[in-house]
């Protein structure tokens, strides 16, 4: 058979899958997947991006925090876009946006025209993430929902841990440039799944998108982030005129604020505050935002650590990060088994608990003299422990949310953790400008080891109020479900 027939039957094939929960569920990871791998892929290249566009630190933060900051202030907006436009719409027209952005981030010539680009990347990967769970949550019946919702979190954590190995391999073979590149065959591939077995409709009745409230969040998120990570070079005082680099922390904080007031008030909101109603939805949402938040900050620190201290070529630190990874891959299959034999609530628990231990176990071991090899038993704990966190948090988050308010909460749920995520770009960012001069003088990079196990141990530290909320909420869950006592027949009504 020749090669166009080949592709005709391959065709037919697929479009014989349109609509299957299944291939609409791989089609849809398979692009949320690719987005989340870009937040973490760059990271192994920083020394790279460095070297090659002669960026300083703050502004290789920026290529990383900038496409975290589009997702944090555009995937509630998307979502909502979804609801009025059609996700499958909208999630064909976040790929076309990102695979544009992926080729200007290859052609950047300059720390800021990568930057820019990096921001219209998570542009499209804004438009491209609450789609997709979405789309899961009207093919799938709600029997069915919670495997797949499970599947879904753990794309996003497999995602995310994977992403310094194979950016290590990429950049050590082809250069910083191809991680980005790398984006256009996959973006095509997904393109073509997608019009194949997603099936269209879905658009709901039109709603306003709330652009008040999309500018209040956006430019919160913005100011918080400017702040934290050019603090330091303006000496945390004055940016321009009277304006100090305090006031902007604090102006973003209550234009949060006045965002939190005008969703509460607003008709058409874009977080509707009745999902909050929902206790496990708003404990499992924070707790997506700790754990994303902590994974950034150990892929940054320890990319970072083991090129910038240990020596290592960017393909090195990538391997030497593999089993974290690993762990996470091969953690899956056994953290669904955990679920049905003991419950989500107590793999969830069990999880969290074993990732903040591994979080402090490979700061303690980033030490001078210590080897990268030491690290592979406690990274690739961390992986299968994120394992067990990632799948039961998002499929217990979405358990009880309606069809209704699928687009909404997907946005909420998805807005959050990215967040979270860019919360540990720039509190991290801010530690290690703080300690850079050490870090110079240190020929063994002793002040780096200690910025890594503080900022590890807060994250440790934060996961564990996490599982301290998560079993708080867990218990009220088990009271309430309890039936009221019954009288006591033996008494009688006057006793």
């Amino acid at each position: 058979m020749d090669a166009g027939g080949r592709t005709r039957r391959w065709g037919a094939a697929l479009r014989g899958l349109r609509g299957n929960p299944w291939a609409v569920m791989t089609t849809t990871c398979l692009g949320y997947f690719i987005t989340i791998l870009n937040s973490t892929s760059v990271s192994i290249a920083v020394p790279e991006i460095q070297a090659g566009l002669g960026a300083g630190l703050s502004e290789v933060l920026w290529v990383v925090g900038g496409y975290v900051l589009a997702l944090a202030v555009l995937t509630v907006t998307a979502g909502r876009l979804g609801d009025v436009a059609g996700p499958r719409n909208v999630f064909l027209a976040g790929m076309a946006v990102f695979a544009v952005a992926s080729a200007l981030c290859g052609l950047a010539q300059s720390p800021w025209q990568l930057i820019g680009a990096r921001l219209l990347q998570g542009v499209g990967a804004a438009l491209i993430i609450p789609q997709t769970l979405t789309m899961m949550t009207l093919v799938f019946p709600p029997e069915r929902r919670g495997r797949a919702s499970a599947v879904w979190g753990v794309t996003a954590g497999l995602a995310g841990v994977a992403g310094p190995t194979l950016g290590g391999l990429l950049v050590s073979t082809a250069g910083w440039r191809s991680i980005f590149v790398v984006n256009l065959p996959v973006g095509v591939l997904i393109v073509v799944l997608t019009l194949l077995v997603v099936p269209a409709g879905h658009a709901r009745r039109a709603r306003r998108l709330n652009g008040l409230g999309a500018a209040l969040a956006g430019a919160g998120l913005g100011a918080i982030t400017f702040g934290l990570l050019e603090g330091r070079h303006y000496g945390w005082g004055t940016v321009v005129s009277f304006v100090t680099v305090p006031m902007v922390i604090g102006a973003g904080f209550v234009l949060l604020a006045g965002f939190v007031v005008h969703q509460h008030r607003a008709r058409e909101p874009l977080v509707p505050t009745r999902l909050f109603a929902d206790r496990t939805f708003t404990v499992m949402t924070v707790s997506m935002a700790i754990v994303s938040m902590c994974v950034i900050t150990l892929s940054l620190t320890m990319t970072l650590y083991l090129q910038s201290v240990l020596g290592m070529t960017a393909a090195q630190a990538g391997l030497t990060l593999a089993p974290w990874a690993l762990g996470m891959t091969f953690g899956f299959p056994v953290t669904g088994r955990l679920v049905d034999r003991f419950g989500g609530e107590r793999v969830l628990l069990g999880g969290l608990t074993v990732y903040a231990a591994a979080l402090v176990a490979v700061g303690l071991l980033c030490r001078p003299g210590v080897g990268g090899h030491v690290l592979v038993v406690p990274l690739a704990v961390a992986g299968l422990s994120q394992s067990a966190a990632f799948g039961p948090i998002t499929s217990l988050a979405m358990r009880d949310v309606g069809a209704d308010l699928a687009g909404a909460a997907s946005g909420v749920f998805n807005t959050i953790r990215q967040t979270g995520t860019l919360v540990g770009v720039s509190v991290l960012g801010t530690v290690l400008q703080a300690r850079l001069d050490a870090v110079t003088a240190s020929p063994h990079g002793a002040a780096f080891g200690d910025a890594v196990r503080f900022t590890l141990s807060g994250c440790a530290a934060s996961v564990m109020l996490a599982a301290l909320a998560c079993y708080l909420n867990g218990r009220a869950r088990t009271v309430s479900a309890e039936p009221a006592p019954r009288p006591d027949a033996s008494r009688s009504p006057s006793a």
